[in-house]
């Protein structure tokens, strides 16, 4: 049950008891991660230990390259929030600055082994902490020896030949390819904001649309319309949807916005928070001659995103 998983701040707080313990950034928690922290809680079940994901915010990344990060693929509370439906018992959220970037590989796991009591640790293969990411899978086997815990490094998953990463899907993001983006997920890219009020251009053309500022610390998406599912604060119930991305070049407004129609919906959501999970991109953004052309294109989008959401595939979007 996820409403038992303990979510600390830090490791003061923890009892010091012998675990299981993972670590990792964890943006995302993608398909790669959840393999890991799946076999990382099936161990703790097996010695009957309890089991804790140990993760850092902010995005390491964002401290270290702030200039080259590309932004985050979920939110820190949707982080939680996912690492919670792993099945994992605890969850440590350290703070990272760049005071903890200069420690040691060694002075951090003495403090960790200190705080938990870890018995094994598990990492993924490519994993490394650490100044100057010293603290490789083989450094952190030689300090498990000293320090009392074993290393257990699990192989990367991969998707068609590529491996699942979160470098390669905030490039799929980026790009528009929320298809690609889903699938290494295993979820939809997810945009949450609060609906703002608009040109109101939509509802006179017959398209009203719930308007979300795209979040400055996510990956950017790209421009376009894509087809997606909205889920509404009243009870979170899935709805299918077009969203377009962009500054809506034929009328010339300006800002970027993430705008969402939902289908077969009428109601006032100004003020409410709402989820907009992006499934396929159906095209890039245009610019048409006036706004019958514009009208028509958006009919056509409406049907491919009918499509794609079709009642067949809804279900699996929805369960991903």
């Amino acid at each position: 049950m996820t409403s038992m998983v303990k979510v600390h701040q830090g490791l003061g707080s923890l009892d010091v008891v012998p675990r299981i313990v993972t670590i990792g950034t964890f943006d995302g928690v993608h398909r790669g991660h959840r393999q890991l922290l799946a076999r990382a809680v099936d161990r703790a079940r097996e010695l009957m230990l309890r089991s804790l994901a140990l993760t850092f915010e902010p995005v390491p990344a964002a401290v270290l390259r702030p200039d080259r990060f590309s932004g985050r693929i979920c939110s820190a509370a949707d982080k939680v929030h996912e690492l919670t439906r792993s099945g994992v018992g605890e969850i440590a959220v350290i703070a990272f600055d760049l005071a903890l970037s200069r420690q040691s590989p060694e002075e951090f796991m003495a403090n960790v082994v200190r705080q938990t009591q870890v018995r094994e640790l598990w990492v993924g293969e490519a994993f490394a902490l650490g100044k100057d990411r010293t603290g490789d899978v083989p450094r952190l086997r030689e300090i498990g020896r000293d320090l009392g815990f074993d290393v257990i490094a699990v192989p990367r998953v991969t998707e068609d030949g590529e491996v699942v990463s979160s470098s390669a899907i905030r490039s799929a993001i980026a790009a528009g390819e929320a298809g690609r983006a889903r699938r290494l997920l295993g979820r939809p890219f997810r945009v949450s904001g609060e609906v703002i009020h608009g040109a109101h251009l939509g509802r006179t053309i017959g398209y009203p649309t719930a308007n979300v500022v795209p979040p400055e610390s996510l990956v950017p998406l790209a421009d376009g319309i894509y087809a997606s599912i909205a889920r509404l604060p009243d009870n979170g119930e899935p709805r299918p949807a077009m969203t377009y991305v962009g500054t809506r070049p034929t009328v010339n407004s300006g800002a970027r916005l993430v705008e969402t129609h939902l289908f077969d919906f009428s109601g006032d959501l100004y003020g409410q928070t709402i989820d907009v999970d992006v499934c396929e991109r159906l095209r890039d953004d245009m610019t048409f001659s006036g706004l019958d052309e514009l009208i028509a294109q958006l009919h056509r989008d409406e049907t491919a995103a009918r499509s794609f959401l079709s009642t067949d595939a809804f279900p699996v979007l929805v369960q991903d």
